[in-house]
């Protein structure tokens, strides 16, 4: 058997090539935005694991009372369109935030946990709410006595 050459093919190979090349450039931005998508997953996932460690250390220090210490090692840097903004730790005694730990991201969005099991009152060196602005840092948690109220001091080390 024999084959037959022509000229044929190599008129519709170039038109091939270009309709494959416009199908492959139009796969590529939905690619990118599912994998913005899931980095923006993995961010939040991990933000909600770290503050949950947060709160569950002032649980557990405020039960353990006054002298107990925990340092947690906490890392926000990001990896999609999500990242990290500011993060505040309680608040003045009887304020509003007094029990919990408050992230925001550039994209606007607000994660709150509270510590309530027992109810924590949480707050900075300064009285008020710590307020965290670098991504990358560790947090000291200690259980303190102010008159009869205990509570957990959150401070940058």
């Amino acid at each position: 058997m024999t084959v037959a050459w022509d000229e044929r093919g190599l008129e519709s190979l170039p038109l091939k090539l270009v309709i494959v090349a416009i199908i492959a450039t139009m796969s590529v931005v939905p690619a990118g935005q599912t994998l913005d998508a899931f980095r923006d997953r993995d961010y939040m996932t991990r933000a909600e694991v770290q503050l949950e460690s947060i709160v569950s250390a002032a649980e557990t220090l405020l039960v353990e009372g006054p002298g107990a210490v925990r340092t947690l090692h906490l890392d926000f840097e990001r990896q999609g369109r999500a990242g990290f903004e500011s993060l505040s730790v309680g608040d003045r005694r009887g304020g509003p935030n007094m029990s919990l730990v408050i992230l925001r991201t550039i994209g606007g969005a607000i994660m709150i946990r509270g510590a309530s099991e027992p109810q924590v009152w949480l707050m900075g060196a300064s009285g008020s709410s710590l307020d965290i602005l670098i991504l990358s840092f560790a947090v000291r948690l200690s259980a303190q006595l102010d008159g009869r109220m205990p509570y957990v001091l959150a401070e940058l080390v």
